[in-house]
């Protein structure tokens, strides 16, 4: 026997500043520090094995274009759910494609 009551009214905030700033503020804090232990283990790992700087540069560019890559889907994500949520929907499986979550 099911007791829970199933509440079908929107939640999120509709507010599109809102939502803005939190998409905004999760994409910075997760592609962050992603990007900055990734940038530690690349520099650790190169001063451990005596790895030259232009190796220590292209690992880094990898890297910047990773955490770009990480924020840009983060907020998209979070713009994505945040719509899905104010709109009373639940929230779906994640797909890896950025424009994906821009769409409806």
């Amino acid at each position: 026997m099911d007791t829970e009551i199933s509440d079908r009214r929107p939640r999120g905030s509709g507010n599109p500043l809102v939502v803005f700033i939190t998409s905004f503020s999760a994409a910075i804090v997760v592609a962050g520090g992603f990007g900055i232990i990734i940038q530690a283990f690349i520099i650790a790992l190169a001063n451990l094995m005596g790895f030259g700087s232009s190796l220590i540069w292209a690992a880094s560019a990898a890297n910047a274009f990773l955490v770009l890559w990480l924020f840009i889907w983060t907020f998209a994500r979070s713009w994505h759910v945040e719509r899905r949520l104010a709109a009373g929907l639940e929230v779906d499986e994640p797909k890896l494609s950025i424009l994906a979550n821009f769409r409806g």
